[in-house]
């Protein structure tokens, strides 16, 4: 096994642990896939189970019974792979953000919100792509192309509690009709 260290930081502790023992590696990682395939054999049983349930039983809630199977049916080994990439995507809209993003607008935009305090949102964002909300990026032109051309002016701004990044450096988003109140 090639060098490979593990750094992790355990939770209200400000020193992390670095791991780089290769045999404890191995063994944490055989133990994970372990998990793995018992944690997915057991979907697999369990959406069995609840589609028996469902199919067999003389009860008026027999139905139902195919609610905990669709969950089950998720993490069954065929199926857990795209979970989770699923899953973990939807993580990466939110995890991570930088600290600080640009929001490019017009002279006329940058005077509005100069005297109001409030970034208006937009009702149809990067040409409509992403729906209504507040627009933001970590690279302006030219670079960022998803930036329309008149808006040249940047405002820089802490991000946003319920932003989302869409593409990275490139657009990031809080959605809503909302405007963001931001200090004068």
């Amino acid at each position: 096994m090639p060098d490979i260290a593990l750094t992790c930081r355990r939770e209200g502790c400000g020193t992390p642990v670095e791991v780089s023992d290769a045999g404890t590696i191995s063994h944490l990682m055989f133990k994970l896939r372990q998990l793995y395939r018992q944690s997915t054999l057991a979907a697999d049983e369990a959406a069995q189970y609840w589609a028996n349930v469902a199919t067999t039983s003389d009860s008026s809630l027999a139905p139902l019974a195919h609610v905990p199977g669709v969950f089950a049916a998720l993490w069954t080994p065929d199926v857990a792979p795209t979970t989770a990439t699923v899953l973990g995507a939807a993580g990466y809209g939110f995890a991570a953000l930088p600290k600080h993003l640009i929001h490019f607008t017009t002279t006329a935009g940058a005077a509005g919100i100069a005297r109001t305090g409030v970034i208006h949102a937009s009702r149809a964002g990067a040409n409509g792509v992403f729906g209504p909300g507040v627009y933001m990026a970590r690279l302006g032109p030219p670079l960022n192309m998803m930036i329309k051309e008149v808006a040249t002016v940047p405002i820089h701004l802490p991000t946003p509690a319920g932003t989302v990044r869409i593409l990275p450096y490139l657009v990031y988003v809080r959605w809503g009709g909302r405007g963001l109140k931001i200090a004068k």
